[in-house]
């Protein structure tokens, strides 16, 4: 019986294709959005970190409050800016 179960193992390689090796491919993360630095919350006044957006655009997401702030008009644009503490890139 042992012998009838290699024979069946070898009829299915021949009809099944043998798997191809996998290939390791190093994968190297990037942050979705540029971060410009941080600035205190405009709701809570807790620091969170300043991004820009695709379009060039800062905002704020804090995570205590949960408030999601964008910046779209010059005036608050240079307001932000003015409270921005850049940070330091390695």
């Amino acid at each position: 019986m042992s012998q009838e179960k290699k024979e069946r193992g070898l009829v299915f390689e021949f009809i099944a294709p043998k798997p191809e090796k996998k290939v390791r491919v190093e994968v190297v993360l990037e942050p979705a959005l540029r971060q410009m630095g941080t600035a205190p919350c405009p709701v809570c006044q807790r620091e969170t970190a300043v991004f820009l957006t695709k379009t060039n655009r800062p905002f704020q997401n804090c995570g205590f409050c949960s408030a999601r702030i964008f910046y779209n008009g010059h005036e608050s644009m240079r307001l932000l800016m003015k409270k921005l503490k850049a940070i330091e890139r390695e």
